[in-house]
C-alpha cells in the first residue's frame, strides 16, 4: 500500500520576521506531521514549510532527523498552549517511538 505523501504547509507573507510569532501553531502542527511522516518513511530529512516573501521569494523550512526529538519537546508546549490535544497526542506518540528506539540501539547483546 502507498504511504501518503506529505505536503509542506504555504505561507504567504509581507514581513518574514515575525512569521514564527503569526503563525506559530501552523508551525508547529506541520514539524509535527513532517516528523510523523519522516519516521514512518525512514527519511532523513523532511521539508515541513515553503514561505512565499513578498511574492517573489521561497523559503524552504526543514528538519533533519537529528532534530526530531528536540522539536517535539519544543513543539509539544505551543500545542498545549493552543489546546491541541489530537497533534499533542501523536508528538507524545512519536517522541516516544523515538525514545524506544533509542533504547534498543543502545542495548548490548553479551
Amino acid at each position: 500500500m502507498p504511504r501518503k505523501k506529505f505536503i509542506p504547509i504555504k505561507i504567504d507573507t509581507e514581513n518574514p520576521s515575525d512569521i514564527f510569532d503569526s503563525h506559530r501553531l501552523e508551525i508547529s502542527k506541520a514539524i509535527i506531521n513532517g516528523i510523523d511522516y519522516g519516521l514512518k518513511n525512514n527519511k532523513s530529512k523532511v521539508d515541513f514549510a515553503n514561505i512565499t516573501i513578498k511574492g517573489i521569494l521561497v523559503v524552504t523550512l526543514s528538519i533533519d532527523k537529528r532534530e526530531f526529538l528536540d522539536l517535539i519537546e519544543d513543539n509539544l508546549k505551543t500545542l498545549i498552549e493552543f489546546e491541541e490535544y489530537e497533534t499533542c497526542a501523536l508528538a507524545v506518540k512519536l517522541k516516544n517511538k523515538i525514545n524506544e528506539k533509542v533504547i534498543k540501539k543502545d542495548r548490548v547483546v553479551a
